[in-house]
């Protein structure tokens, strides 16, 4: 079973003292240094879910990647995405990788440098198109723990529908929505798919 949780920022943002001083050290630390309030609240929320759920209670818990990617020794994989008004985490006893973009135009610089031809001439079709290959790559570079040391025009994920060859994995993709704004789930094993809000109630006790 892949579980997927998420946050809506509207329901937090008057409980940032509370959210930030729940955290471990060292991601305290790192929310409080940034400026941004609401970038500040998505990575407490974020933190405060892998707490309430893979039990990450002290900094040292967590081992990292050869690309900073965090990971725990002894499992389950996870991986974290956060915009704007989202945060979300994504928990399975598999390779995982889950990114989320609220709406925005394309851009012509990322889609050139970042997509292949047919991926290119899919995403300058509509906003919807871009965001869901921009998604799925998202996800597949935080599935395969290498971010962008292994370049995103290396490999194509449409259709999205069909699973494909990447770097040695067979990744498939789950699509999906949160009000708006679209998320996109990379993994290696065909498992059912949980999605849960986080309340505030959840969370801060």
């Amino acid at each position: 079973m892949i579980h997927i949780y998420y946050c809506d920022m509207k329901k937090f943002e008057h409980l940032f003292e509370e959210c930030v001083s729940l955290l471990p050290e060292k991601r305290r630390q790192k929310a409080e240094r940034i400026i941004n309030k609401n970038e500040a609240l998505l990575s407490a929320t974020a933190g405060l879910m892998m707490k309430e759920v893979l039990n990450i209670t002290e900094d040292c818990m967590l081992s990292y990647g050869e690309h900073g990617k965090p990971f725990l020794e002894q499992g389950p994989f996870f991986s974290v995405s956060h915009s704007r008004q989202f945060s979300l985490l994504a928990v399975s006893e598999n390779e995982i990788g889950i990114d989320i973009e609220m709406h925005q135009s394309p851009s012509e610089r990322l889609i050139e440098r970042c997509f292949t031809e047919e991926e290119q001439a899919f995403a300058k079709l509509c906003t919807e198109n871009f965001l869901r290959i921009w998604t799925a790559k998202e996800a597949v570079l935080k599935l395969l723990g290498t971010g962008f040391s292994y370049s995103p025009k290396k490999f194509s994920v449409l259709p999205l529908d069909d699973p494909h060859e990447i770097n040695g994995r067979k990744i498939s993709f789950f699509c999906g929505k949160i009000s708006e704004a679209p998320f996109t789930v990379a993994f290696c094993k065909n498992e059912d798919f949980e999605i849960t809000e986080f309340l505030p109630e959840d969370l801060i006790y």
